[in-house]
């Protein structure tokens, strides 16, 4: 389910027991600066991992080959769910990158928060790339707990965080409540199943 949560409608204080989060490792997927952030563990089976990356590299590269520099749509993918987010050049290019993901066998759902207009600035990505990891930091700080059930990825576009993964439905809220007391947090929007209908149930 996708839950679009604004910061002005949550208490400034964040939740103060999280779940305990290891390690933050980079998921490298096809895109810009867009990149996935993974805390905490990853419930998928090696070769699902392997298949999301490789789904974001087919999408990523198809889209890249139709819009080139028009367009800077970044790609990540958790367990056959697709996120895309980025501009395009019109509502057209935003049904079709759609379409270009769902097309693809293996894909389970996709969520696609692109906008209509001007594709963004060296400047803009590198505060978004700050901005994930002052989340990042955020969720970790105020981390008490086993990180056994946390498996998240965040992503952060245009001043808006999405966390994406798996995860207990409380465990979201937290990592969203933390999230959205980072100053320059525009929005978050959380991507996560609770109970995943997809190759990650076999681990």
């Amino acid at each position: 389910m996708t839950v679009l949560i604004n910061k002005k409608l949550l208490a400034a204080a964040g939740a103060a027991v999280l779940i305990g989060l290891q390690g933050c490792v980079p998921l490298v997927f096809a895109g810009g600066a867009a990149l996935g952030v993974l805390i905490g563990t990853d419930p998928r089976p090696s070769e699902t991992i392997k298949t999301d990356v490789d789904l974001g590299n087919r999408i990523g590269a198809n889209i890249n080959d139709t819009w080139k520099d028009q367009a800077h749509v970044n790609v990540n993918i958790f367990n056959g769910v697709v996120l895309l987010t980025g501009e395009v050049p019109n509502a057209d290019a935003h049904n079709r990158v759609q379409q270009i993901a769902q097309s693809q066998p293996g894909v389970r759902r996709v969520v696609n928060a692109t906008v209509v207009g001007p594709v963004s600035s060296t400047t803009d990505r590198l505060n978004d790339t700050q901005l994930t990891t002052r989340v990042k930091t955020s969720i970790v700080s105020q981390s008490g707990m086993d990180s056994s059930g946390l498996h998240l990825v965040v992503i952060t576009e245009r001043k808006v965080v999405y966390l994406m993964g798996i995860a207990k439905p409380d465990v979201a809220d937290r990592a969203a409540q933390a999230a959205s007391v980072v100053s320059g947090v525009e929005q978050v929007v959380k991507v996560v199943e609770t109970q995943p209908a997809g190759p990650a149930d076999r681990n």
